[in-house]
């Protein structure tokens, strides 16, 4: 029994000494405003498809909302919003199962060397289209900033 009493002293002891231990240092330098707003995703103005077009549109959440964030028309242009403004993109790759006019995986350059890259997965398809899921949006700007969000949507056409 007095063994037991000790094994608990000792992991008292050790837990306290830990719990007093001052935190490592940690940087709170915090990210320059204008680095971080490079590769930040905004809601587009308009996200829907044009009469008699083909593409997809991306949804992520945005303040537990679903906000629109990525529009490609087949063929044609993508937009994406960054830093409250609207930027025009064009394909320059696509692989995987296609239809619509999409990609399952796409590559997308836009001015000043930024770098869109957009995966989703076919679903569940509906008339005139089909649901993406599994969803990614990665954004890189040439100076290194990067960042990814994940996003479901449609692929499909409208009439």
């Amino acid at each position: 029994m007095s063994a037991l009493r000790g094994v608990h002293l000792f992991a008292i002891l050790l837990l306290a000494s830990c719990a007093a231990k001052p935190a490592p240092a940690v940087s709170t330098a915090a990210i320059p405003p204008s680095a971080e707003a490079a590769v930040a995703l905004g809601p587009l103005a308009n996200a829907s498809l044009p009469a008699d077009e083909c593409g997809m549109i991306l949804w992520t959440l945005d303040e537990s909302r679903p906000a629109p964030v990525f529009r490609y028309i087949a063929g044609k242009t993508a937009e994406i919003a960054i830093a409250g403004r609207t930027i025009s993109l064009a394909r320059i790759e696509g692989s995987g199962a296609t239809g619509f006019g999409v990609f399952e995986r796409q590559a997308f350059s836009g001015p000043d060397g930024l770098t869109v890259k957009v995966e989703s997965r076919f679903s569940f398809g509906f008339d005139g289209g089909s649901y993406l899921e599994r969803g990614l949006v990665s954004v890189a700007s040439p100076d290194g900033w990067k960042a990814v969000s994940p996003a479901a949507g449609i692929a499909g056409c409208r009439s």
